[in-house]
């Protein structure tokens, strides 16, 4: 027990000394403000709506009313391929494939300030029950959405990061 308080001690020190620090501090103006005036406009489909859905949970937590000083655009691709097949041809196992490309604008210019694209797989099997195999895929979607729908939030809080790290700080006014 005193091994493990020791290390879980020498790894806090370790991290205190080489400059970590939270992105996402409560209670602090930053990256949090920023990701919260992100504005995501609605996406097409069941899945669009999956994502969407996730990308205003995590943005915006909670809810608080930001102007939208950026835009995020995203468009998804969602592919089926059968993972495990049995002799007799028969699928057991698929791999729902989910890929966004996105794009962070700012509101006024119009500018592209970020784009990336984000690649979920989630595995779901295929039983031969329609209702099972069908709720079985749909939950698929579900873990897929909110898996890229956390992926972008976390590069747009590394892109927000390091933007206010490359910013000039503000100069401070003589006492």
């Amino acid at each position: 027990m005193t091994r493990r308080r020791a290390l879980l001690l020498a790894l806090a020190a370790g991290l205190a000394g080489c400059g970590f620090r939270p992105m996402l501090r409560p209670g602090e103006e930053g990256v949090g403000e920023e990701l919260a005036a992100v504005e995501v406009p609605s996406l097409t489909g069941r899945v669009g709506y999956l994502v969407r859905d996730s990308l205003l949970d995590q943005l915006n937590p909670t809810g608080a009313p930001v102007p939208h000083r950026y835009q995020l655009q995203v468009a998804l691709r969602r592919r089926n391929s059968p993972l495990a097949i049995q002799l007799d041809n028969t699928v057991t196992r698929y791999n729902l494939t989910l890929v966004a490309r996105f794009s962070l604008l700012d509101s006024r210019s119009g500018q592209i300030l970020y784009r990336a694209t984000v690649r979920r797989i989630a595995s779901y099997n295929a039983i031969r029950a329609p209702y099972a195999e069908l709720a079985a895929e749909l939950d698929a979607e579900r873990r897929a959405a909110r898996e890229v729908g956390t992926d972008i939030r976390t590069q747009l809080a590394i892109h927000f990061a390091r933007a206010q790290e490359a910013a000039p700080a503000a100069p401070v006014a003589p006492s």
